[in-house]
């Protein structure tokens, strides 16, 4: 008597006209591994076959000697695990063309977070929407956007993503323009009153639609820290913020920074989603550490041929916040890995 037991291996075989294949014996001890007729025929024993597959059915045949076996075999393929992103230049991961941008014009990188993560749960597959200089207004919500592009993929799946991670506000409360005030200005936080009272109802904005598409499961990342030296200290010495005094950074830092991400706390508390605190990645590795995780003006010239990469996470510091992200997910057992 011959028992076939079927174990269901979720990789593909690398050439889809063949089936990766193997025989061995069930035993208590250790499984023989059995390559001709021959070997079979030495005693009885029960076999186990493993068979790696893409396709809902198939034929199989196995021939021992003059046995012939053969049965029609419908094997449901595993499951896909889903992610999307959406968000700015962050979860993009501008700053780190690697060899070649996924999509240049929304500087989507292969190094990024999203990418990293998914490459690490097994049968995943990656909705990389996230481009780099996106508002909520322009990119997320906009028309053929973010989240409508997305909405359009939950239609036709049928369901939404199982996990969406979100990075949104920093291009909303307008961080260029943080650099550019604190060069000549002290009274930088009075003039951002109003915007984070937009920024809070720009989230808002994104949380009803995401509401309205059934995505319950967000994870939403608080922003990086560029400012800290190896000390946990702000530090303008390096010359990377430009004439930018101590005392003003310091300002910008806790004046828009950490109010920024105090606010997204909030609004994720309010809607329910997780979050994943970047400050232990960061706090001694800004732009002016001697470890630092930050771009420079110079890296992104000599990477990418311009500026635009500067002051955002590089390429180890990306592979820090998927590792981050994962323990996240797992702690929370979203994730079996």
């Amino acid at each position: 008597m011959l028992v076939l037991s079927w174990n269901n291996v979720i990789f593909p075989p690398m050439d889809s006209s063949k089936m990766a294949f193997r025989i061995t014996t069930i035993s208590d001890e250790f499984p023989e591994f059995w390559q001709t007729p021959s070997d079979v025929s030495r005693r009885d024993s029960l076999l186990n076959i493993s068979i790696c597959h893409d396709r809902k059915t198939h034929r199989v045949t196995v021939e021992i000697g003059d046995t012939v076996l053969s049965e029609n075999l419908n094997l449901a393929p595993p499951k896909k695990f889903w992610i999307a992103s959406i968000g700015d230049s962050f979860s993009s991961g501008q700053g780190n063309p690697g060899d070649k941008w996924l999509d240049e014009s929304c500087y989507r990188s292969k190094l990024a977070f999203p990418v990293r993560i998914s490459e690490k749960i097994e049968n995943s597959i990656l909705s990389f929407l996230s481009c780099s200089g996106s508002t909520v207004e322009q990119g997320i919500l906009s028309k053929n956007g973010q989240l409508e592009v997305l909405n359009s993929l939950i239609m036709s799946h049928g369901s939404p993503p199982d996990i969406l991670f979100l990075t949104i506000g920093g291009n909303d409360i307008g961080f260029t323009d943080v650099i550019s005030m604190v060069q000549r200005d002290s009274n930088i936080a009075d003039k951002f009153d109003m915007r984070f009272f937009f920024v809070s109802h720009q989230i808002d904005r994104v949380a009803w639609k995401l509401r309205e598409m059934n995505i319950s499961r967000v994870v939403l990342l608080d922003y990086y820290d560029v400012t800290k030296n190896d000390r946990n200290e702000v530090d303008a010495s390096c010359g990377a913020f430009g004439q930018v005094s101590l005392s003003n950074l310091k300002l910008a830092e806790k004046k828009i920074l950490q109010r920024l991400n105090q606010l997204l706390r909030r609004k994720a508390q309010e809607y329910g989603w997780i979050t994943v605190d970047n400050s232990e990645i960061f706090g001694t590795r800004g732009i002016c550490s001697s470890r630092s995780l930050i771009r420079s003006r110079n890296e992104s010239l000599v990477l990418q041929g311009n500026e635009y990469g500067s002051f955002h996470p590089n390429e180890e510091a990306h592979q820090l916040i998927s590792m981050k992200i994962l323990k996240t997910l797992k702690e929370r057992e979203i994730l079996k890995i």
